[in-house]
């Protein structure tokens, strides 16, 4: 199985938490390595950073399919 990465982003009401408000997710797309999903969600972060209520996150898809993949490796 492909190390799927999810990036995506939105407006958030705490810089601090992950509560999306959903009208504004912009999903940024799917990645197959940590690598090419750090570069997306680098250059979408970075057009935003003027924003504190913009965040964007990658998130490991594929230790959420198979939770065993995730304690392996960290990527």
């Amino acid at each position: 199985m492909s190390k799927l990465h999810l990036v995506f982003g939105g407006r958030v009401k705490d810089p601090q938490g992950l509560d999306f408000d959903m009208a504004t997710i912009d999903v940024v797309g799917l990645f197959p390595d940590y690598a090419s999903a750090l570069e997306a969600w680098r250059g979408h972060a970075q057009r935003t950073v003027d924003d504190a209520e913009m965040k964007y996150v990658v998130v490991h898809l594929h230790r959420l399919l198979e939770p065993e993949l995730g304690r392996e490796s960290s990527g």
